[in-house]
């Protein structure tokens, strides 16, 4: 619903003194203005208002995020003139000043860390979150920069912005810094277990990690280990609003495959946060990485980069990861030799006030309303992830014995990968790809049954693999396509049980033993005809 702009006071059940306006303008831009609410807290002196300048290519979307939020009514744009308020708040520097009221104040957020990138324009290529000169000359629009140097870099590029910014820091380093303590928490709600997080994030543009490496993915799901990694990936708001419904397609065999892929509005914080390595980009996710002393793999720069910026430092001072290299040696190699101590330097280039820049931001907004702040300012903990994520069903898997009684299995997710010759295929049955069933070495039926010997049998006259599965409270049942019949008991998933009861028959092992499988003792227990 749209409101109409004006006098809004004789609807009120409580007549606040100052309004503020928050104006979107791109999807990104919009979720970081609702990051801001929070400030306010519930102070009832003051009522907030959202309104869209809609004039990007990436501002389909921004309704709808407010949407979700329980935003439902929107001053329009073109009332915003004739709107009374105390503070029109944005996340973009590229919204219609010259619209606004000539003697209101804005104050412009970052939706990044810095000026780092040239982006293009109908105007020619410009420094992306500089406001327009003209707009700086009115006296009213404040810039919030996270470092002092950031003004020097913009009064070399704009001498209008001389005595227009307010250094505060940045806020959401200070929430990823509290939120560290966290990382276990955030790992637990993503399903990481005892695995590795590997966090993959892509800005947008044909320079991204996505524009440049659109399978990296799918390879590494086909090189790490399912067992040991797990992947997310946070791709850019930009990429999404343009891209829409290609992107979850363009990634569909890598979600399969077990990739956690995050929504552009939440998640990527606490992925962040779990991580235990970042292979980025050019995007602000790097950086922060890099601040949190995260280890970092890059995947190339472009020329969009801004010389002599913090990012631009990072792409010298990161390594970089090589397509077309060992993916797998790679990784571990990175987590292996991280020296967090490297990025120290670059991290005080970027954050002032490191540990008080929310107070900072929320002194400066109420500075502006002519206010004193109300209440204590709380650090909120970033919102658990909520990806975009399928159970893995089907794998390619490598098992052999490395001692008397120990099992190495690795298991690749088919959607990544082709079968090797020392490989074989187990597969579930609710798999989607109906073909695989009947390709597949080992088939195993994951819901607990009544009857799951009787299912065994079924399946062994449909299907030609030579173990069949079906869980149990305790592990699994499985039978073999010679008649016999084993009872497995471990706390591992009955994919990987049966992997197990295969190894145990091809290596012509007795079914009826313990044995480790992924560091984890497992029993098999022959049974009676």
């Amino acid at each position: 619903m749209e409101l109409s702009g004006g006098d809004e006071s004789r609807w009120q059940t409580r007549s606040p003194a100052r309004t503020v306006v928050l104006a979107g303008r791109t999807t990104t831009s919009t979720i970081r203005l609702l990051d801001t609410t929070w400030y306010f807290g519930a102070d009832d002196r003051v009522q907030l208002r959202f309104t869209v300048n809609e004039t990007s290519r990436f501002s389909t979307g921004a309704r709808e995020v407010l949407g979700a939020a329980g935003v439902r009514r929107l001053i329009p744009w073109p009332a915003i003139r004739e709107t009374r308020y105390g503070l029109l708040v944005s996340a973009s520097e590229n919204i219609d000043f010259h619209e606004l009221h000539a003697e209101q104040r804005v104050l412009v957020l970052p939706h990044g860390i810095g000026f780092n990138k040239i982006v293009p324009s109908a105007e020619g290529p410009r420094l992306a979150g500089l406001p327009p000169a003209e707009a700086l000359r009115t006296g009213r629009v404040k810039v919030v920069l996270a470092h002092p140097d950031q003004h020097e870099q913009l009064l070399a590029a704009c001498p209008e912005i001389d005595g227009h910014t307010v250094v505060t820091g940045d806020p959401v380093f200070d929430q990823l810094r509290g939120s560290v303590r966290l990382a276990e928490h955030y790992r637990h709600r993503l399903g990481t277990g005892g695995r590795r997080l590997v966090f993959l994030s892509s800005t947008w543009g044909q320079e991204s990690q996505l524009g440049r490496a659109r399978d990296l993915a799918s390879r590494l799901l086909g090189t790490l280990p399912a067992d040991r990694y797990q992947l997310a990936m946070a791709v850019h708001p930009n990429v999404w609003v343009e891209h829409d419904v290609d992107v979850r397609r363009w990634l569909h065999h890598a979600v399969k495959a077990g990739l956690l892929l995050l929504p552009p509005e939440r998640g990527w914080h606490a992925a962040l946060v779990a991580a235990h390595l970042v292979i980025g980009d050019h995007g602000s996710i790097s950086l922060y990485a890099a601040a949190l002393g995260k280890p970092l793999l890059l995947t190339g720069y472009g020329d969009e980069v801004v010389e002599a910026t913090p990012i631009d430092s990072l792409g010298r001072l990161a390594p970089h990861l090589d397509l077309g290299g060992d993916l797998r040696k790679q990784v571990d190699q990175a987590m292996a030799e991280h020296d967090p101590s490297v990025f120290a330097p670059l991290t005080g280039r970027v954050f002032a006030h490191v540990g008080t820049s929310p107070l900072r931001l929320r002194d400066a907004l109420y500075r502006e309303l002519d206010l004193e702040p109300s209440e204590d300012l709380p650090l909120p903990r970033f919102p658990d992830a909520r990806p975009y994520a399928e159970p893995v069903t089907a794998f390619n898997v490598r098992a052999s014995f490395t001692g008397p009684s120990t099992l190495t299995i690795e298991r690749f997710p088919r959607a990544a990968t082709t079968r090797e010759a020392d490989q074989h295929l187990a597969v579930r049955e609710d798999e989607e790809d109906l073909r695989l069933a009947e390709l597949a070495s080992v088939l195993v039926r994951a819901e607990i049954m009544d009857d799951p010997a009787a299912w065994a049998t079924r399946s062994l006259a449909l299907y030609g693999a030579l173990v069949v599965a079906a869980a149990t409270p305790t592990g699994c049942h499985a039978a073999i396509r010679d008649g016999r019949r084993v009872a497995v008991t471990g706390s591992l998933d009955p994919l990987l049980l049966a992997s197990a009861v295969y190894a145990c028959v091809t290596a012509r092992r007795p079914l009826t033993q313990e044995i480790t499988v992924a560091g984890q003792r497992v029993s098999l227990a022959e049974l009676g005809p």
